[in-house]
């Protein structure tokens, strides 16, 4: 979305936002593939009907995303503090800098995300997801359209603006699966 929604910026922003998103998701995919193991212990415990279990994964799932954002993060700025070694044009390096450099503040809801869907998908609650993934596409295209392009008020961000959408949607989507944990788990946390 983001890399169709900077092509009226012209091939830089597109440059840009190609190999900031290609670092950013070649880090990342690392760290949410440690979530991956969720599925499995998830899906034991919850067909054994130890929804206790399910919850102890859950919150180590938890652990795990936030402990990873560190170092991930570490990795991402030590590489946008590299670009200039890299032999990207000046123009494409500008704008990759505060892209990459923005997409950082996603890490930790990217992570969180992952684990709270390995934990639905475990126990074999998968609309959520989907809903969470629609609704998540959405505000990024509405976020796209309002901060790259400097609607209602807004600045006129570029690049950057479509970096703050993606963090946003990405907050959006840990936030709807979080809520939706929340709520069909109430009564086993407690409230």
């Amino acid at each position: 979305v983001d890399a169709l929604m900077v092509g009226d910026l012209g091939p830089e922003a597109i440059g840009a936002v190609g190999v900031g998103t290609s670092l950013f998701m070649g880090v990342c995919i690392f760290a949410m593939g440690l979530m991956l193991g969720l599925d499995t212990l998830v899906s034991h415990a919850f067909g054994a009907g130890r929804i206790d279990e399910c919850h102890r994964w859950l919150i180590h799932g938890v652990v795990l995303a936030l402990v990873m954002s560190g170092p991930i993060i570490g990795v991402m700025l030590w590489m946008s503090s590299a670009f200039d070694a890299w032999g990207l044009t000046p123009e494409v390096l500008v704008l990759t800098r505060p892209y990459l450099e923005t997409l950082t503040w996603s890490v930790a809801p990217l992570l969180l995300y992952s684990a709270f869907r390995r934990y639905l998908q475990g126990m074999g609650v998968v609309r959520p997801v989907m809903a969470a993934l629609i609704v998540a596409n959405v505000v990024n295209v509405f976020a796209n359209w309002v901060l790259i392009f400097g609607r209602w008020g807004f600045p006129q961000l570029g690049v950057e603006g479509a970096a703050w959408a993606t963090v946003f949607s990405r907050v959006v989507m840990a936030g709807i699966l979080l809520a939706t944990i929340l709520y069909r788990d109430r009564s086993a946390w407690g409230s």
